[in-house]
């Protein structure tokens, strides 16, 4: 039967915890501490633990871009390093009381394969780190692959050592407790700490904008903190065990397996006790057969909830009894009752007919008619309408009692079930006590709804009230953001061009890049202020434009006015895979010139320009291919395009040049080639991209051809003979 277990605690150094040997024990491989500060560094290795069948290092989905795209590979050594020396305080001491990681453990499940369960462990892993922007690390054991320490502990004891439970597949999953920073020089370095490891306080507290913080509210005369918006420690915990559970639960139902839940007993209104974990030393013992504290409390534990077991089902199996009874009882009514309805369906008849005739004497005698027919009237109407009620009552009786046996098959499942529900006895409209207790129970609904309703209108007052001021913050933040975009002109807030600056130096000023995307951002929503506009009329414009969809829409834009430096790294980032693209292309490109040159006959600038026009065609087809390739990320694409664009540009006027520069070159076989070769490229070069180019590079071209006295034709541009 499928159980759960997902439990976490934090790996501090206040507790004597290392990083290098969790990792080194986990994974089952040796690592060194390489902390200089620290007295006790040393090795570790685990390399005789066998059970460890599966170790994978987990990255979400930016970071590992990142270390794609720069080139940067991880292992578990690096990883130990960079937390144990870079948890450091700012004086470069070694800070004792850091929090190295946090771990997961979580029991797998035995209906499941291997494979199977430690997918889902990469699943829960992958998770954590995307939801956190942490790295994380995952180490599955398997008892049925080995135990090789655990027996050489109990051959050191001179101690029989019973076999592993074959069910007890777990895996202990660390998360790192700090985001890592890529630097410029391909560097890592820890961040800012994960949502999981701030207080409380910092979770629970609203979002503010930067500029807020430290500012005295008006409202509480507080300063405003720096806040989360997050729900409380427990609130994630329990979230997070939820979200193991509901990963288990989706492959045990593929399975037809009994689902498990992430509830303690008293969640789920149970009065057992929870046993405790063992763990591995208690479990070493215990298998040798020598008695841990652990052990025997699991066993009272165990005892009691069987006691509470047996005594739930004896009290079922009570309640059931008197239910029994009442239902052969009812069955046996529905039996007489049906008796007894045909009997005063044939009186009732009877008297109808009797009081037909009545009427029928009457009339033929012709006394006292008016008299008799109408008191037999009035008789025979309430006979008419007391049978309808007869036929009423039986063919209501008639349908239970044709549904004898499938009450008798409730009740034998209402037995075997030991469930608290029995079949419902109608209650009778003639039955005075009934009424009643219908009475009573309409006003206890009608008291449970009223009850109902005013903790609804309280609840929705109090949200309608939290979800006001959410919106009052969110407006804030937005407006915080138009005023980013207006302020971007200030000399604070951009690189001032001509005074040398850099973004190295002034890292949090938007640089000339930056600075062109705002401008064609507020140019394309007009959000520039407009001439003669009343400047009050521009800031309520500006408000109105900055709602939540043109905020969620624009995205990028946001975060570059929220962070630059943050955007600019991420840019940068981005932009190494094209940098060094291009930079592989022009040293081809280079190579193939130079030996082009010595073909013609270097004789200087004419030769380079000729030379760089016979390259230019498939330059520019790489420059394509690489724009079409899927893989490219879109910022690449667009610089990618642009440099084409300057590229066809640069050949026209290198066809332009390089024509008017044939006078020049003396030799007749020099000048011949060169003349040749640029026929050759300017066919190509126009066959593909003619279409492509604007008025002033077809101008260019026929400047050139016009210095050779050739004629151009339409569209190939050909060299006339």
């Amino acid at each position: 039967m499928a159980i759960f277990r997902a439990e976490t605690k934090s790996m501090s150094r206040g507790q004597g915890h290392n990083l290098a040997a969790a990792i080194s024990y986990r994974a089952g491989i040796k690592l060194t501490d390489n902390n200089k500060l620290n007295p006790d560094a040393r090795s570790y290795d685990y390399t005789k633990k066998t059970d460890v069948v599966h170790s994978q290092i987990m990255l979400p989905n930016q970071l590992r871009e990142q270390l794609e795209a720069r080139g940067i590979e991880l292992d578990f050594q690096s990883i130990a390093d960079l937390v144990e020396i870079g948890e450091t305080t700012k004086r470069g001491k070694m800070k004792n009381s850091a929090r190295l990681a946090r771990e997961w453990v979580l029991c797998g499940v035995p209906e499941l394969s291997r494979a199977e369960n430690i997918e889902l462990f990469e699943q829960f892993a992958q998770q954590q780190s995307e939801e956190q922007g942490v790295l994380s690390m995952v180490f599955v054991h398997d008892p049925t692959a080995g135990d090789d320490m655990a027996n050489i502990k109990a051959a050191a004891k001179h101690k029989d050592m019973a076999a592993p439970d074959p069910r007890n597949i777990h895996a202990h999953i660390l998360l790192l407790t700090r985001k890592l920073d890529v630097s410029k020089d391909n560097k890592l370095s820890l961040g800012g700490k994960s949502d999981s490891e701030v207080s409380n306080d910092e979770r629970t507290r609203p979002v503010v904008p930067k500029e807020l913080i430290g500012e005295v509210d008006p409202k509480t005369k507080e300063r405003i903190q720096k806040g989360r918006g997050l729900c409380s420690n427990s609130e994630w915990l329990k979230n997070t065990r939820k979200q193991w559970a509901d990963i288990l639960n989706e492959r045990l139902a593929q399975k037809g397996v009994q689902p498990v839940t992430h509830k303690s007993y008293k969640d789920l209104g149970l009065t057992f006790k929870p046993t405790q974990h063992l763990g591995k030393d208690a479990s070493i013992l215990e298998r040798m057969g020598i008695q841990t504290e652990i052990g025997i409390h699991n066993e009272s534990v165990s005892r009691y909830n069987h006691n509470q077991i047996r005594l739930a089902a004896d009290r079922l199996a009570f309640k059931a009894e008197p239910r029994i009874d009442d239902s052969k009882r009812w069955i046996d009514s529905i039996n007489s009752g049906d008796v007894r309805a045909q009997h005063r369906i044939e009186r009732s008849k009877r008297q109808l007919d009797s009081g037909k005739q009545d009427v029928e004497r009457a009339v033929a005698a012709g006394t006292e008619t008016s008299r008799v027919a109408e008191k037999n009237s009035r008789y025979a109407e309430w006979a008419i309408k007391r049978t309808g009620q007869i036929d009423q009552i039986i063919s209501g009786s008639e349908q239970p009692a044709t549904n004898i046996t499938e009450q008798e098959r409730q009740v034998d499942s209402l037995i075997a079930k030991h469930t608290r529900t029995t079949a419902s006895i109608s209650p009778s409209p003639f039955d005075d006590n009934a009424r009643r207790a219908r009475a009573i129970k309409l006003a206890e609904e009608q008291e449970r709804f009223d009850t109902a309703a005013t903790s609804y209108d309280r609840r929705t007052k109090y949200y309608s009230g939290r979800i006001e001021n959410v919106n009052k913050q969110l407006r804030h933040i937005r407006l915080g953001y138009a005023q980013k975009l207006l302020d971007r002109h200030k000399e604070d807030n951009r690189l001032r061009p001509g005074w040398r600056e850099s973004s190295d130096d002034y890292p949090n000023k938007y640089d000339y890049r930056q600075s062109d995307l705002l401008d064609a951002f507020a140019e394309k929503f007009t959000l520039n202020k407009a001439s003669g506009e009343d400047h009050r009329d521009y800031i309520r414009r500006l408000s109105d434009t900055f709602d939540s969809p043109f905020f969620t829409e624009n995205k990028p834009i946001m975060d570059l006015l929220r962070d630059p430096k943050a955007e600019r790294d991420q840019y940068d980032a981005i932009k190494i895979h094209y940098d060094t693209f291009i930079k592989n292309l022009d040293e081809q490109r280079k190579t193939i010139d130079d030996k082009k040159k010595y073909a013609l006959g270097d004789v200087g600038q004419v030769s380079r320009m000729t030379a760089e026009s016979v390259s230019a065609p498939s330059y520019i087809n790489a420059l394509d291919n690489y724009i079409n390739n899927e893989a490219t990320a879109d910022q690449n694409k667009a610089l990618a395009i642009e440099h084409r664009a300057d590229t066809i540009n640069r050949t026209c006027q290198q066809f332009k040049h390089g024509m008017i520069g044939l006078s020049s070159i003396r030799e007749a076989d020099k000048r011949q080639r060169h003349s040749e070769a640029l026929q050759q490229s300017l066919d190509s070069f126009t066959t593909s991209y003619g279409k492509e180019l604007s008025k002033d590079e077809q101008k260019a071209i026929n400047v050139g051809l016009s210095a050779t006295k050739q004629p151009v034709q339409s569209n190939t541009m050909r060299f006339r003979r």
